[in-house]
This record gives structure tokens, sequence and C-alpha cells, in this order.
């Protein structure tokens, strides 16, 4: 489907995938007959295509639809004065529009069987000569869709609201060179958008422009894969500068139709001029929707896919609507009922029949009987009994279902118990049609990683060239000898070892914080530590204030620091010139501490200063001012054109861009914060060159805080920045929390802070956790990562006898320097990721790490030997539960080199298949690798995991761990959290490949859970084993593995782990899964299970936002399951059960009566008691207690999980329940009307003024028996009594009785005349008497049954041998049998 409307005013276009594209004429508008106009282009891979357009007209639009590749010009055509059209990027997430709201709403609800029945039964009494009103039928299928309707309407109006707030939003673009704000839903193909920092980006963009020195873009992608750590983007090679006003002249871009892949894209640039040259297009040159701008000031995009067809938006289609398993048991229930009804109806028609042929003639007094009988008549006859007896089905019973449903999701979400403080994180309930289904798990399948672990990384140990290795902060320990090492002891091997992890890694430094660090380190004691009782944001300690007397009260404050900022410009240290101002300014140098005593750094400041990239301008000199006026910016231009690069020469910005209306566009390159955050913004809100606007900026998190810094330090106008971990995005910058320590020796603890607060300082951003411990660990033993610069790593080593509260530069400390060439990615394929790097002797080195599974197959042959000692030592480091990763590396030749850029230039142009193509370029040169060592990380347990286990263990919950871990590390983190029993029979599956070994394996194991009656099993099992489980012999694996107590699925795929839950969910048991997890790759997992659950951990909210349920710590799942999930099963089994119950005992009533009316199908009620006995007389009381029943208390389901296995399988309403209850409506129903009929039969004079009784008072009191008994019979069953229950039960009865005392007053000879009948029987002492009398006969069964119950103990239904009764007996016999 195309979205854009006219194709001539988008820019958008389709084109061959083989074939060259047209060409607008001048002027960018293509003439009306396409036909007749001939198109010749002449590109890059010279082909020649004339194409025959199609045509659709759609909402006054012609859209083209030929093949399957897109054309869109940078900038947009040139439209002229023609206006651009809107709303291309809008997106919509609404079900419904005024027009299609009413039809489609109905359409959904009469596919419920229930409300199809009552419709057509409100036809059938329109049609026919009706024994009751056709009201009757219709008011109350009237409320219950028009309730519904108002709820769906409600949810979808709140959708429309949230669109509206995403589609206008401020955009700012350039179009012909001029910087514009509009609103987002009006970005089109080809606009060129400016992002900020901290800004969402609104569209699919094409990266052309960024302020990085370096051509590089930071973004979080956490709202499209659910993962919140840094990732790099890139601009396209080769990509020529241009000035900003002639961007739109840089070509077209050719790309295929947008996919759901988010790691995939394949397109091209041609750019316009003589050479025609074509970059290649890839992922890594993609700015996605949903994503957010970090550490980059400014980035400018093409926007390629807009509105609904953006990459985020496709992969927000609605998954599979789960339903709850109880709906399959009131399926059942509403079929037994309507085949009941149905023999009813047929059972008194020919009861009728016969009463017409054969009795009637002899009653004299009814006069001569008919003699013909026509199929009009039948039809009467059948469907009057068919209205009659309707009742039978609860036509309210959904819509009570859906409001105990949304409210019982409130109450969970308000649980404060399930809200997490730390994080202002509460429970949040994505699909209420589910809680009922919290209290039905038997196998919840877990994620381990973020999940049972806090994906909190602390570096362990080590294996280097054989031997093992502790860390010990800024030492190693050897494990044989026990002797400590500092980077002075370091041999070759484990120099070259940590070496590697210090650049084998895409860690990044966060902008200015390396400024920061060099300015607290070069603080002196001249200047005091400022306290942190002082107002205004919070500071951190310089490291030379970090003494053993400022100990404690740095405990008290860990995020404080002082900046001594001095009030300079700083160029770059190649000569270029300084300047200095009185105000504050940023220095234009990448941020790497700089060891040259003559150059003086200083820490970025605020948005004063107007920060230029050599990506958009590179000029051989560049000088900063700070504004110095509060109205105005005073700015040097940049002067010249010289390219620091022969690709870029193109010439810079000459003069500025005034305008009173907008901001210039220099200014868009400012760092992205909130015009309040300036410090003069009460004096310049009204100035417009100070105006700032964010770009697309809703949901941007307050990262800064701003106060003038003479407020706090004698420095004059800087801005802060408050280093509050809330900035950084990244989930593996965790917050440092100081914890208590005993000072074994002062100057060793000093120094330990001190190196702490500077790493702390440096604020590294890491695309994995791991990645960041093993940097961090790499600094404690003073190999510092400061940064790259232009692809330059810079690693500093400081020698442990160098004191961290000095500046570097002053101990003149050594500094390696690596020319970074290529970055192989990581991948969930290749579990591995390298550098290609060039040391300074000009050698070039490939570093490899990765899952050791995957990187020792690449080492050679002469590290076969090391590979032994070293795989011996990672299963030594897997048992005590750590994550390891292999290391390795080899020196790469010149020609094998050359070959590779050759084979990785051709993989890069192609435009299929690029990614397969790029993964054999690496594998070849990702071989023969020379095996350095290994690493061991720590991933510490989440609180209370351990409980949470043994108690839903102790519920009867099988738990199965996947992970994609190794085996020995996922065991020993098993075995701590209590998943795996201690003292549990363990059986392994390791490295199976067919499907002869997986059947001995099984068939093995099932004797092992056989004979070893009483005692606990667990399966282990690794990837490829699990795969050829699930191809070969998918059956047998799973009747086997549910029979162990604990199962650990190990080195998964995200699609293994959503296959495993499928698997089970075959089963003949019926199970009903539980799938939790925190990360994206846990998203297929959640989404398959019955029940979806998230944790709004630190792989981002894609797993949260999918779930079901989602909260913020796994503990909270026991008081999910074990508490709300035992209650919301209780209450909607009261509720269905009472609900047929009380239409039951309704309309056996209504079939007593026919008996003693020669079957006339006449209603023994007055049809007002028809309408309202589901909306008014008994609904509320239900309501109520479906959402706040209790049979036990919070503290003894917590307490005693066994109680969880009550409700499982849904025991409360299977058949016996239901036939229990319906034996004691039927039994209600006799005694209601026989009572009644006995009293007038045998004495109708019950009035109290001597008459007699009418027929009116027989229906009226019958239907006041009905309310009183039923509600009462409520009260009995309910467990939790509060005075609000007692209320709603006492205003339903009450209700009734002034209703009917209202309608009784009323002289209206509608239905029945029932005038003054109510009355009377109000008046009348026989009648109270009669009531209490029914009351106590219908009630005294009921509550002797439940006194014995719980006198004696009686469990439920023993005598009956249900399903489950049977497979325990059958499980007995065949294990007594064997």
């Amino acid at each position: 489907m195309n979205f854009f409307g006219h194709e001539q005013l988008s820019g958008f276009r389709r084109i061959d995938r083989i074939g060259s594209y047209p060409q607008a004429p001048s002027g960018g508008v293509w003439p009306i007959d396409r036909e007749s106009y001939n198109w010749n282009h002449h590109h890059h891979y010279h082909y020649h295509l004339k194409e025959t357009f199609q045509w659709h007209r759609r909402k006054g639009s012609r859209v083209s639809t030929i093949n399957d590749w897109l054309q869109i010009q940078i900038g947009g055509p040139d439209l002229g004065k023609k206006k651009k059209p809107s709303n291309q990027n809008r997106i919509k997430s609404t079900k419904y529009t005024l027009i299609t709201f009413l039809p489609q709403n109905l359409l959904e609800q009469f596919r419920r069987i229930a409300n199809f029945y009552f419709l057509v039964m409100t036809i059938i009494s329109l049609l026919i000569d009706s024994p009751v009103s056709p009201m009757t039928s219709l008011l109350p299928l009237v409320f219950v869709i028009a309730v519904t309707a108002a709820k769906q309407g409600y949810e979808d109006i709140l959708r429309f609201r949230t669109d509206n707030v995403v589609n206008a939003s401020p955009v700012t673009i350039i179009r012909d060179g001029v910087e514009a704000i509009i609103k987002s839903q009006d970005v089109a193909p080809g606009d060129l958008v400016v992002v900020e920092k901290d800004c969402d980006v609104p569209c699919d963009l094409v990266l052309l422009r960024t302020t990085d020195p370096h051509g590089k873009c930071f973004i979080t992608t956490a709202n499209l894969d659910g993962e919140s750590n840094l990732k790099t983007l890139i601009v396209p090679r080769e990509l020529p500068t241009v000035d900003l006003q002639d961007m739109h002249k840089l070509g077209m871009i050719e790309c295929e139709n947008p996919t759901t892949d988010l790691y995939s894209f394949n397109g091209k640039i041609e750019l316009k001029g003589g050479e025609g040259r074509v970059l290649p297009l890839s992922a890594e040159n993609v700015l996605l929707r949903g994503s957010r701008v970090k550490n980059t000031e400014c980035v400018i995009g093409c926007a390629v896919y807009t509105g609904m067809i953006t990459k985020l938006q496709l992969n927000s289609r609605l998954t599979r609507n789960k339903n709850s398993s109880s709906e399959t048991y009131i399926n059942r229930f509403l079929i037994v009922i309507l085949v009941t009804l149905i023999a009813i109806v047929t059972l008194l028609y020919f009861l009728k029949r016969y009463n017409e042929l054969f009795v009637i003639p002899k009653l004299t007094y009814l006069g001569d009987a008919t003699d013909s009988y026509s199929v009009k008549q039948f039809l009467q006859d059948y469907l009057s009994f068919l209205i009659l007896f309707n009742y039978l089905i609860p036509i309210s019973l959904y819509v009570t279902i859906e409001l105990q449903r949304v409210i019982g999701g409130f109450f969970m979400e308000w649980d404060m118990e399930l809200y997490e403080n730390d994080t202002d994180q509460q429970c949040v309930v994505n699909t209420s049609n589910l809680n009922e289904e919290l209290g039905q798990i038997n196998i919840l399948f877990s994620d381990k990683t973020g999940t049972l672990t806090k994906n909190e990384m602390n570096f362990q140990q080590c294996s280097i060239a054989g031997r093992k290795f502790h860390f010990k902060k800024t030492r190693l320990e050897e494990e044989e000898t026990h002797a400590l090492l500092d980077i002075n002891k370091f041999n070759a091997d484990q120099r070259v070892f940590f070496q590697a992890l210090t650049i084998c890694h895409t860690v990044q430094v966060a902008a200015g914080s390396l400024e920061e660090a060099d300015a607290s380190s070069s603080s002196t004691k001249k200047e005091p530590a400022v306290t942190a009782n002082k107002s205004g944001p919070p500071e951190m300690y310089s490291i030379s204030d970090i003494t053993e007397e400022s100990h404690n009260s740095s405990q008290q404050s860990e995020l404080n620091v002082s900046h001594n900022i001095e009030n300079s410009v700083s160029a770059h240290p190649n000569g270029a010139a300084a300047a200095t101002t009185t105000t504050s300014s940023s220095s234009d140098v990448n941020p790497l501490l700089v060891s040259d005593d003559s150059y003086s750094v200083e820490r970025r400041k605020r948005p004063q200063v107007v920060k230029r990239s050599p990506n958009f301008a590179r000029p051989a000199n560049r000088v900063h001012i700070a504004p110095t006026s509060d109205t105005q910016i005073n700015q040097t231009e940049l002067n010249g054109g010289g390219s620091s690069s022969p690709s870029n020469g193109a010439a810079g910005l000459q003069q500025p861009i005034h305008s009173p209306n907008i901001r210039p566009i220099s200014l868009q390159f400012q760092r992205s914060t909130s015009e309040r955050d300036l410090p003069h913004f009460g004096e310049a809100q009204n100035g417009a060159a100070l105006g700032h606007r964010r770009a697309h900026s809703y949901g941007a998190p307050n990262a800064y805080l701003s106060n003038p810094i003479g407020s706090i330090t004698p420095s004059t106008s800087a801005i802060f920045r408050s280093p509050s971990t809330h900035s950084r995005e990244s989930y593996a910058a965790p917050t440092f929390t100081r914890q208590p320590t005993i000072l074994v020796r002062a100057e060793s603890q000093r120094r330990k802070n001190e190196i702490r607060d500077f790493i702390f300082t440096l604020d590294y951003q890491a695309s994995s956790p791991d990645e960041k411990a093993l940097v961090e660990a790499c600094a404690n033993l003073g190999l510092v990562y400061t940064g790259d610069d232009d692809e330059i790593l810079s690693v500093r080593i400081v020698p442990p006898h160098m004191d961290y509260k000095r500046p570097f530069a002053i101990g003149k400390p050594k500094e390696e320097k690596f020319h970074r060439l290529h970055v192989l990615e990581f991948t969930s394929d290749r579990k591995r990721m390298s550098v290609i790097v060039r040391d300074a002797e000009g050698k070039k080195w490939i570093y490899t790490k990765g899952a050791e599974s995957y990187v020792f197959p690449l080492c050679a042959n002469s590290s076969a030997g090391l590979v032994t000692k070293t795989d011996h030592h990672i299963s030594d480091f897997a048992r005590l539960g750590l994550r390891t990763l292999a290391i390795a590396r080899r020196m790469i030749g010149e020609e094998e080199y050359r070959d590779f850029l050759q084979e990785l230039a051709q993989a890069n142009s192609s435009l299929e298949n690029r990614k397969q193509l790029s993964e054999e370029c690496y594998s070849k040169i990702e071989s023969n690798l020379d095996l350095l060592g290994a690493t061991a990380v720590e991933d510490a347990l989440q609180d209370d995991v351990a409980d949470t286990l043994v108690s839903l263990q102790a519920a009867g919950i099988k738990i199965w761990v996947l992970t994609g871990d190794k085996v020995e590390t996922a065991l020993n983190i098993a075995l701590a959290c209590g998943h795996i029993p201690p003292d549990a029979k363990k059986y392994f599956i390791i490295e199976c490949k067919n499907r002869e070994d997986m059947l001995l394996h099984l068939n093995a194991l099932d004797r092992e859970v056989i004979f070893g009656i009483g005692q606990e099993c667990a399966l282990l099992i690794d990837g490829k084993s699990l795969a050829v489980a699930l191809s070969e012999v998918a059956k047998e694996f799973r009747d086997v593995a549910v029979k162990c107590t604990a199962v650990l699925c190990c080195r998964l795929s995200p699609l293994q782990k959503s296959e495993v839950v499928a698997l089970i969910k075959t089963s003949n048991e019926n199970y009903n899964t539980a799938s939790i997890g925190d990360g994206a790759n846990d998203v297929s997992m959640i989404q398959e299970a019955h029940v979806g659950i998230g944790i709004m951990g630190r792989e981002g909210r894609q797993a949260a936002r999918c779930a079901d349920f989602s909260f913020a710590k796994f503990c909270m799942l026991k008081r999910l399951l074990l508490v709300h999930g035992h209650y919301h099963s209780v209450r909607l089994s009261l509720l269905v059960l009472y609900f047929f119950y009380k239409n039951i005992v309704f309309m056996g009533i209504m079939f007593l009566f026919q008996f003693h009316t020669l079957f006339s199908s006449s209603s023994v009620y007055d049809s007002l008691f028809l309408t309202l006995y589901n909306v008014i007389y008994t609904s509320l009381p239900i309501l109520f207690i479906a959402i706040t029943e209790k049979p036990y208390t919070e503290e003894k389901l917590m307490r005693t999980p066994q109680l969880y296995k009550k409700n499982t399988d849904n025991k409360q309403l299977h058949w016996p329940y239901f036939l229990m209850w319906v034996l004691f409506a039927m039994y209600h129903a006799v005694i209601i009307f026989y009572f009644a009929f006995c009293m007038f039969s045998f004495n109708n004079v019950i009035l109290s003024v001597g008459q007699t009784a009418a027929f009116s008072c027989f229906g009226t009191l019958l239907i006041w028996g009905v309310v009183i008994v039923v509600n009462l019979k409520l009260w009995l069953e309910s467990m939790y009594l509060s005075y609000w229950y007692i209320f709603t039960l006492v205003i339903s009865i009450l209700g009734f009785m002034v209703t009917t005392v209202i309608y009784n007053v009323i002289n209206l000879d509608y239905d029945t005349d029932i005038y003054w009948a109510y009355n009377n029987l109000l008046a009348s002492l026989p009648v109270w008497l009669w009531v209490l009398l029914v009351s106590v006969a219908c009630l005294v069964p009921d509550f002797t049954i439940r006194m014995l119950q719980r006198g004696l103990n009686i469990k439920h239904f023993s005598i009956f041998p249900g399903k489950q009764r049977k497979l325990k007996l059958r499980e007995k016999f065949e294990s007594t049998y064997l």
C-alpha cells in the first residue's frame, strides 16, 4: 500500500530492482501523460528502463504501484509554489473512525455467541406474537452493547489522543536550504530532518550529516528492540561535504521497500554531478523511528520511510489475541444450556400439541378446537417457547466478566507490593483478559540473564596462556602461587591479553566526560570541596579531595564532584589559534585526555557555544566564542574550506542566517537542551534568536540539571552538567553505590576510591554489560581506555605508583595508539565480534572476542594445547556461575588485508544477500587465530530469586529456564537460585547430533524418572541437542521433559525459546504456560506462551511492552501468581457459576409454571421483571464480590504456596461444581414455586383487606422470592464479607422493591396488569411469613453442606471420578506395574 498520495508531490517513486530510475523534469513536477514521456537515464550500472505505469484512484490521489524498489530525491522535489503534501508521516493506532465506529464495533460484538443469540431472539420477538414484550430482550441487549461500545470507544479515544501528541510534535527540517519547524505528521520522504541530542527520531532517516568530528552518531533503540545499550551509526563513507543550503542537491536515494527487519537495509545514494558515483547504504547508515540520539549534538538525515511504513510501525502489528482457558469452560456451559433450552422448548411444544389434541377438546368451556394446523402456527408456538426461555442464556455474563477483569487489572496496578520505589515502576496490566490465567500456570518458562540475574557484570577471573588468575581491583592474583601482579610485573602474554581487552570492543566514552575527568583531576586543594548539603544541583568530589577525612562524607554523596572550569577557549593542539573571553566556552577537540603540557584541556560547557564539526564543514582553523549578551549570539564564523580528508572537499558555512522568526541554522548544532536550562532564560525568552525548540522531543528525559556555576563555585557563567545517572541511557552504566567497607589500610582504600571515581567520571557507554566490565577492569589495572579520535584508539598506561589525583599530563604516562580499521560486529549467529587495528609500528592485527564454542574452532593448530587448558579453565569458571568469553588474535599480512577489503567492498555494494556475503568475508579473515585466554564475569542474582523459585515449585509450577549461556554457567546459577534442588538427580543431554542418540537419552531419562519414585530429577540440554529433539523427536522429548522437576535449556536462540514453549502447548495435558523475560530476545517466547510476563529491566522495555503483565523485579512474580492469580481464579469461577445458577432459578420457575397453564406459553413474570432481573436485581453484588473475594488472606497465600494448587486446571469450573450449582438452582426453583403455588391453591385470601389475590400478585410474589434467595445464596457462598458488600446485597433487594413499587402504582396496561399488586403484598403479613419461610427452606441445605465441609473437613466431590482423579489412578498403576 502506498501511503503518500500524489507521487510527484512526495518525491517518492518506485523503480525496478535492477533497472534505472526515471528522472524528473526540471522543476520536479511530472507531466500528466507519463506514458508519452520518454525517460532516459544513464547511471553507474548503465541500465536503461522504460516502464508503463498503472494508476489507481484513491481519495483523489493517484498512487504508483509498480515494482519493489523506491527512489527518493534528497531534499524532496522542487514544487515551486505548490503546497507540500501533509500527513505523510502520520501514525495511526486507532481501530475506528467516526464513520466506521458503529458498524465495525457492532460487527465485532455480535461475533460473540450470546450477543448474537439475543439479537436473533429480539428479531423473532418482533416478528411473531410474542408472549412477552420484545423490550425484555431488546433493552438488556442494548445495555450490554452500549456499555461494551463505550468502553472500546473510550480506549480508542485515548489511542487517538496519544497519536495526536506524537503527530503534532515539532520537527526541524531543512527545505531548499531554509530551516523550518513543522509538525511531525507533515514530514515527507526526501525531507532533510534535523534531530538533536536526547530527541527521538521522527521517521526512518538515512544519516547524511552529524556534528561528531568523525561522522558518527550514537543512538539507543530501546523502543525498537528493547535494548538500551549504545549503538553507533556512521555517515555513508565518501559522502561529499556540501553547504547546508545545497544538501538538497546531493542526489537520489534508491532503497528497498520497507520490511520488518530492524537490522537490515539495502540501498544506495546516486550522487549528482559529472562523476555519478554510487555510495552503498546499509543498516549502519539508517536512523529508525523510535530510536533516540545520544552523545551526539545534532544530526541531519533524509527521510525515506514515513508514517505507517516505518520499521517501527511495521513491527507494531497486534499479535494474536490470547484467550483465557476459563473461556473454554464458559463456552461448554453455554452449549449445555443452549442444548437444554432447545430440549425444554421442544418438550413443551409437544406437550402443548398433546393437550390441544387430547385434553382441550374435552374441556367444552374452552370452545371448539381448531381443525387445521399450519406451518405458521407451528412457528408461532415453537418460537413463543423459545422467546419465553431465552433468559436461560445470561446476556450480561460477558459484560460483567469484562468489567471484573478491567477493575481487577487496576487492583494489580495499584498494589504497592508490586511497585518498585527505586525506579518508580508499578505493575502494568496490558491484557486484563488473562487475569484469572495467572492462577492456572503449570509450567513457567524463564530467561536467566536480567531475569534471574541482575545483568550487572563484575570481572572476577581470567585465564591467560594456560594460567588462571583472580582479579583483585588493581592487581592480579595467580591461583597457584597466590602471587600479586601489577601492570609493571606483567609478562608479554599478560600485557597482550589485557591490551586485547582494551581495544577489542565498541565502548564509547561519553561526550565531555574526559574533559570533566581532567578538570576534576587537575583541581587542587586550593579550592575546598563543596559539601553536599549546599543548594543547587549535586556535585562530585574531585579526586584530590578524596582523603581519609572526606571518605565518610563522600559515602553520603557518591555523585558529588566539584568542577574547576577555566574561562578559556582552546583550539586544536596542531598550532591553531586559541581565543579567550571572560565567559565560559567549549573546546572543539575530541573528548580525549591530552598528555601535552602545553595544551590545556577543559571540559565542554553547556549550550552557549556553537559546536561545529568537520563533518559539516572542515576548516583549517576553528574558533568558538561564547555568547556575551543575553539577547543575541556573537559568533566567529568559520573561514576557508580546507577539508580534513580528501573525500570531504566542500567549503563550510560562510555567513550565518539571521531571521526574526526562526533560529539560525547554525544553532541547530548546539547541544539539545531546553531553553529553560539557559541561565538567562528569563531575559532571553522573548528573543527569537535564543528561542530553542526540540526536534521531536516528546518523551525525552530530563537528562541535565542546570544552574549558574557562580552560585556554587567562583566560576562566573558556565552551565553545570550534573553527573546524574538518569542522564545515561545505557543499561551498561549501572548506578554506583558505595558499599560499607573496612579500612584495612587507609592509603590503599583512598587509592581505590580515587580509581573508582575516576572511572565513574569517564562514563563508559558500552553495547553490552560484559564489555563495560572488561574495559573497567583494564582501567583498574592501569590500562585506561580514553576513547577514539577518528578511529584512533587511545590507551593510557598508568602504573600503580601514578597518583590519580594529579593530572595525567604531569606524570607523563605512556600512551598507546591504535588505528581501528574495521569492526566486525557481534551478531546472534556469529556469537563473536572482532576488530582490525594497525599498531604504532604499522602492523595489522585482528582481535576476536566471543563465545568459546565459536572462537576455539577459529584458532590455529598451534594453539591446540592452549585451547585444551583454557577450555578446562572455562569449565571451572562456568561451574562458579561466571559468564565466559574467549580472546584471540593474529597478525594480518598486507596482501591478505587488500583481498579482504576488496571482498568486503563487493559484499557491501551488493543489494542482495549483503549480510550473507559480509559474514562469509568475515569468516575468511577470522581464521588461524592465536588464542590469548578467556575472561570470567559474574552476573549477580536478583533479589529474593531463590525464595520465589522455591515457592513457585511448591505451588506445583514446573520451571524451565531457557538461556543462551553455556551449560556449566547456567547450572551453577540454577543451583544457586533454587531452580534445581540440590539433591535432585541431574541428567545431561549434550552434543547430541542424531535421532537415535536422542531417543537413547530420552529412554534412559524416562527410566530414571519412573524408577526413581519420589526423587526429583532435572534435565539439562544444550541448544544443538535441543534442535535435534525439536526437529526429530519432538513428541517424545515433550512427554519425557514434562515429567522432570526442572528443565534447563542452554545455548538457545530466541526462536528456539518460542519453539520450546509452542511444543509444550501441544501436550495432551493442556498445560497452561507462562513466560517471563526482560529483553528483546525474550519477546517471541513471551508472545507464544499463554501468559507473557515482562520485567522492566536493564535490557530495555520491549519485553515489558509485548507482555501481558510487567513489573520491575522477578521476586514480584511470587505475589502476582500466588496472590493475584489465586484471587482472580476464585473470583471468576464464582462469577460464572453464579450467573448460570441465578438464571436457572429464574427460568426454572417459568418451566414449572407451564405445567399448570396447559402449556400456553404465557409468562408468569411481568415484562419489567424480565428486563431488570439481570441488569439491576442481581448484577451489583456479584460484580462487587467478583473483584473483592478473598478465600484466604494475602499473607497466608504467600506463606503457603500449596494453596495455589486448589485452583489450577480451572478445578472450580469442572463439571461437578457446575452440576452442584445447577442442582441447587433446580431445588430453589421448586421450593419457591410450589411454596407459592400451595399458598395460592389452598387459601388465596392472603391480602390484608380480606380479598383473594390476583394472578398478578402470584408472579410478583415469585420474583420477589427469587431476588431475595439468589442474593442470599451469593452471601452464603462468599468468604470475604465487608460492609460494602453487604450494602450491595441490601441495595439490590431494595432496588427491586423500589422499582416495583413505582411501577405498580402507575396504571400501565402494557403487558400484565400488576396495578397495586405489590403494594397489597407488602401490606400482607402472610406474604412476609412466606418470604421468610421460603428463604430458610431454600438456604438450609446450602448452609448445612457448607458447615459440614468446614467442620468435618470434607473435600469437594471426592466421589466424582474426574479427569484428574483418573490420571492419578493411571499414574499410580503404571508406576506400580513398572
